[in-house]
């Protein structure tokens, strides 16, 4: 355990103090439930220092890393970057939602599906930036994907992108029902031929808005 907690790419991509502090809780009850078994010393100072921090000093350092496995034999990993409140900097988009993480799970259960190149796009200039900079904390995946501001409302730049992918991928981006007129005509100015598909999911925290996405989308 001290080797995990104390590990280079720990150190070096560390999650969030809150995520650590759970994480040692987790396993000091498990130890202790076990007899002729001393905790390390220096895990259980770590822990009583986090223990000690408010909750709101616990999110003070704002930005934190999420590794995640993608094959555990060869530790194929992805890392990002991303911030710990729901809100930051005028936007939900610099957190990964729960809908990213079922769809990833997806493209990791189906490889054949996966892509030889990725286009990451967005309109907000934070989450634009966010994107890059995780690019850049992925050399091996760099590459293979590049980031680009796509604005929903501009159907001529939605257009052109038709010729150059065969899948899309959307996830949380039916949220608004103001926004779900736009995003249903980027769709069908992207999806244009019987060899392109789409794949958008979501947290549905409102049924009426999804049902309207339903709808419109039924009509294309």
């Amino acid at each position: 355990m001290k080797t995990i907690v104390f590990h280079e790419h720990t150190i070096s991509f560390s999650p969030s103090n809150r995520y650590i502090k759970m994480f040692l809780k987790k396993y000091i009850e498990k130890i202790e439930s076990v007899r002729d078994y001393e905790l390390d010393d220096e895990l259980m100072e770590l822990y009583v220092s986090l223990a000690s921090t408010t909750s709101e000093n616990m999110f003070a350092a704002g930005m934190c890393y999420k590794t995640y496995a993608l094959d555990k034999e060869q530790y194929t990993r992805i890392v990002l970057r991303e911030e710990q409140m729901l809100i930051s900097q005028g936007t939900t988009g610099l957190q990964t939602w729960e809908a990213s993480l079922r769809l990833a799970d997806f493209f990791v259960e189906h490889p054949a599906m996966g892509a030889s190149h990725v286009l990451a796009t967005d309109f907000n200039g934070a989450v634009l930036k966010l994107l890059e900079s995780n690019r850049n904390t992925n050399p091996e995946y760099k590459d293979k994907l590049r980031v680009a501001e796509l604005d929903w409302e501009n159907i001529e730049e939605c257009a052109r992108l038709s010729a150059n992918v065969d899948v899309i991928v959307g996830t949380d981006i039916t949220y608004d029902p103001t926004i779900v007129p736009v995003l249903v005509a980027a769709l069908e100015a992207i999806v244009v031929s019987s060899q392109q598909v789409a794949y958008i999911t979501a947290t549905i925290r409102s049924q009426e808005t999804f049902d309207l996405f339903l709808e419109l989308i039924g009509k294309y």
